[in-house]
């Protein structure tokens, strides 16, 4: 089942109405290679498991990167720059050395997401729910790594 902050299509190519993909900024699902319009969103085939992000208006296979769908998503060595993923529901999500750098995740719900070797330099995270993230040599988004600050970027979120 998809939770409902991530939007699913009810047939490949076919936007649900809410959130509007116009908007931007989010965390797509359903089956089938994406179509239609786009504003920085990013989204997920959960039939092959390949990530799509919206580049300059159109739908682009990242090419580096396949995700096991919900639950407990697995983006781990995603290539997620710049990535629009506010109020996403990343809980338990592996990222593992996932390139989340510039990501806007602000509002996002990342409790207990592995994040070990992640890049978040540059990220966006205010209102980011990180409880109980495993953040260990992770770059935090003030690009200071979170084992010099006992395995968290709590305090160096900006």
């Amino acid at each position: 089942m998809v939770p409902s902050s991530l939007t699913s299509r009810s047939r490949p190519g076919r936007q649900s109405s809410s959130p509007s993909p116009s908007s931007g900024g989010s965390l797509l699902s359903g089956t089938g290679v994406p179509t239609g319009a786009c504003t920085g969103d990013a989204y997920i085939d959960l039939t092959t498991g390949e990530i799509y992000h919206c580049v300059l208006e159109k739908w682009t296979d990242t090419g580096d990167c396949s995700a096991a769908p919900y639950p407990e998503i697995d983006l781990a060595g995603c290539g997620l720059k710049d990535a629009h993923l506010a109020a996403a529901h990343l809980a338990a999500a592996h990222l593992a050395t996932a390139d989340l750098e510039g990501a806007y995740l602000q509002q996002a719900r990342l409790t207990s997401a592995n994040l070990y070797g992640a890049n978040l330099n540059d990220a966006e995270l205010a209102g980011a729910d990180l409880t109980g993230v495993s953040s260990s040599i992770t770059t935090c988004p003030d690009d200071t790594n979170s084992d010099n600050d006992g395995g968290t970027c709590s305090g160096h979120l900006s």
